[in-house]
């Protein structure tokens, strides 16, 4: 498998996963996300391994403990998602291998490159890169549920590319930025 920091994206405009390889005869790749069925992500890779393609499957690792032992365990950064580029006959091999529920074409790929760069990146240098259940937008309102400013509500602000959490002191009409970890807070309804 190649590396991701090795990959150079490029707009494919016309080519379709099912495509004949008559009707696309320079064979050119194309960036796909893969949706695979439940738990058939590191199955799909090894189907993936036999393509020439480019394929990538961000892992984290998750230690539990079961009966008193600790079991480490690597799981997908995005369950039951894996990005591939590739050629039409080799889209049609993984659609064929009943592993692949749908491909979803990516409209911008030299942005998930750069962002697939940046997840292994942060993996190589952070071990303790770990999946978010929720991404909290500028403007949001959030609700603090852990730690020492638990019961707080504020709204996300970035403060020098940096996500933040605004505190509003309604009575006194100013506001303070805290750092918050992404962790500790969820969104609250409107």
């Amino acid at each position: 498998m190649d590396s991701v920091d090795s990959i150079t994206p490029r707009s494919l405009a016309g080519e379709t996963c099912g495509e004949a390889q008559t009707d696309n005869p320079a064979g050119l790749r194309r960036w796909l996300v893969l949706h695979v069925k439940p738990r058939t992500e590191k199955k799909a890779m090894q189907r993936l391994a036999r393509c020439r393609g480019f394929h990538y499957l961000p892992l984290y690792v998750k230690v539990t403990r079961v009966q008193r032992r600790k079991v480490r365990r690597e799981l997908p950064l995005f369950p039951g998602y894996v990005f591939a580029h590739l050629s039409p006959v080799e889209c049609a091999d993984i659609m064929r291998s009943n592993l692949v529920v749908r491909t979803i074409h990516d409209p911008f790929p030299r942005e998930t490159v750069h962002q697939l760069r940046l997840i292994a990146r942060a993996a190589r240098s952070a071990p303790e890169i770990r999946p978010l259940k929720q991404t909290f937008k500028e403007g949001e309102r959030v609700l603090v549920k852990y730690g020492p400013l638990r019961g707080t509500t504020g709204y996300v602000q970035r403060d020098e590319g940096r996500a933040t959490l605004c505190i509003n002191v309604d009575i006194l009409g100013s506001a303070v930025a805290v750092s918050v970890s992404p962790g500790d807070i969820e969104k609250l309804d409107e």
